[in-house]
């Protein structure tokens, strides 16, 4: 899957928190965790989604094409290429 990222800004000193543009929208991005422990809020004016893998933690809105990661590992820049390894992969 190709996709453009940019690191995002918020109130959080030191964050990782990167925004990823997808070809897809985040509810057909929930199709491709197989696995993940994904949860849907419907209460919302733009209904989100949130999918859990371990400490990776991926949110979006499930009707727009860009997601929201925040890497939290201490080895975040590891982490950072694995999963986007594993986002071309898809």
């Amino acid at each position: 899957m190709k996709f453009a990222w940019k690191k995002v800004e918020n109130c959080f000193a030191g964050a990782r928190t990167y925004e990823y543009e997808l070809p897809v929208t985040g509810q057909e991005f929930c199709g491709y965790l197989e696995g993940w422990d994904i949860k849907e809020n419907h209460r919302f004016r733009r209904p989100v989604f949130s999918a859990k893998n371990g400490k990776l933690e991926i949110k979006g809105i499930l009707a727009a094409r860009v997601v929201k990661i925040n890497y939290t590992a201490e080895n975040w820049e590891e982490e950072k290429k694995e999963t986007e390894a594993w986002l071309e992969e898809l």
